[in-house]
């Protein structure tokens, strides 16, 4: 989107419940146009920032966009940065993946210039980012002030929500009994009224709270539906569901270690998980891995292992440790689990956790013939330390 608009203050980010409110801030700014620019860039792949990029150098009509070999990203730096072409704004949408912002453009691969040096530094712009990644935050603003954390609403807020996607609230108490098992969360609310409202009159908020609390695979079910959302991207999923599991994926891909921890979290009542509960298991589990490897080895290469690793055993304890706490840093960055004042306790919001426990479902059948570690957490029960919630 190139359109006059007028100006957002500093440069900030949100998190849970982004797009809609980066949307509904788009919409609102446009409509007090007084000259100013407001770009809309979906920032998930590089491929789609490049293209906003484009769309951009077109909507300001720069002269050399259209030459064979234009770095379009430097040109539309070179424009945002210059104080002669007024007062603009930039939101870059579900800008979630580091590596988009690290790695080099298309346009400038010889010299490996990241994209993130492309976003300028500009007294006449404001730049808002929308991100689940808090890590990612804190790297392009630079300072956690500068951070702007959007959690669930409030529960009066999250019925208004309801009442304006779904039409006059027949009863109170109801619906807000809906809103509150759905954890106040924007996104769940919105998905719910578009249920509701594409099969009335013979679904409704009353009708929509009954099946959700039939089982787990109705809320999955009821969790899983897209109504689809005009104002959003084409690409992003309107399903909190499918939100949640693209960070699961995205997680697995660059830390399994933390996917892993995830996934034994969702197998604990949601609330109340404590950090002793969580190691011991962890360290059950590498202790059967390392039983089992030990069964293959004769005893003679048994004992030459057993004497290498008790040299060694002093730095491992260590280096679990560590292992730990920088998993748990993702998952608390990605907002998939908090924790108590006192640091050592771990909750998971229940949609979080349905979720979660979905997505484990559907790759445990996608990898049942297999030998993958991925086996030993579908069912953590085994080892008698787990208490489903």
């Amino acid at each position: 989107m190139g359109t006059p608009c007028s100006a957002y203050g500093e440069r900030k980010l949100t998190r849970s419940s982004k797009s809609q409110l980066a949307i509904e801030f788009a919409h609102r700014t446009a409509q007090n146009a007084d000259g100013a620019w407001v770009f809309w860039v979906h920032a998930g792949t590089q491929a789609r920032v490049e293209e906003g990029f484009r769309t951009i150098a077109d909507a300001v009509k720069l002269p050399d966009r259209k030459q064979s070999k234009a770095d379009i990203p430097h040109l539309v730096y070179n424009w945002l940065s210059s104080e002669q072409n007024g007062r603009w704004t930039m939101v870059l949408d579900s800008a979630d993946d580091g590596d988009v912002f690290d790695g080099p453009t298309s346009g400038d691969t010889c010299n490996g210039k990241p994209f993130k040096d492309y976003l300028p530094q500009s007294r006449n712009g404001s730049i808002i980012i929308t991100t689940r990644n808090k890590d990612l935050a804190r790297r392009l603003t630079g300072s956690d002030k500068n951070i702007l954390e959007v959690g669930a609403m409030a529960p009066a807020d999250a019925l208004l929500l309801l009442e304006k996607k779904s039409g006059p609230l027949s009863d109170v108490d109801t619906s807000l009994e809906l809103v509150q098992v759905l954890d106040c969360v924007p996104l769940a609310i919105s998905q719910a009224a578009a249920y509701i409202q594409a099969r009335a009159p013979r679904s409704s908020v009353e009708k929509y709270l009954a099946e959700f609390r039939e089982g787990e695979r109705k809320r999955a079910r009821l969790l899983g539906y897209d109504g689809g959302d005009l104002r959003r991207d084409g690409s992003a999923s309107n399903a909190v569901l499918t939100t949640w599991q693209i960070s699961f994926e995205y997680i697995r891909g660059k830390r399994p270690s933390a996917a892993e921890l995830l996934s034994l979290m969702s197998f604990f009542d949601r609330q109340g998980i404590p950090e002793s509960l969580l190691k011991s298991s962890r360290d059950a589990q590498e202790s059967d891995e390392e039983e089992d490897s030990d069964k293959k080895e004769d005893s003679k290469s048994d004992r030459l292992f057993d004497s290498e690793f008790d040299s060694e055993s002093d730095g491992g304890g260590g280096e679990a440790e560590d292992t730990f706490e920088e998993d748990v840093g993702m998952l608390r960055d990605y907002c998939l689990v908090s924790v108590n004042k006192d640091g050592d306790v771990f909750e998971m919001h229940r949609l979080v956790q349905l979720s979660m426990r979905r997505w484990l479902k559907h790759m445990g059948y996608r990898r049942s013939s297999s030998s993958s570690s991925w086996d030993g957490w579908l069912m953590p029960s085994r080892r008698g330390i787990i208490a489903t919630g």
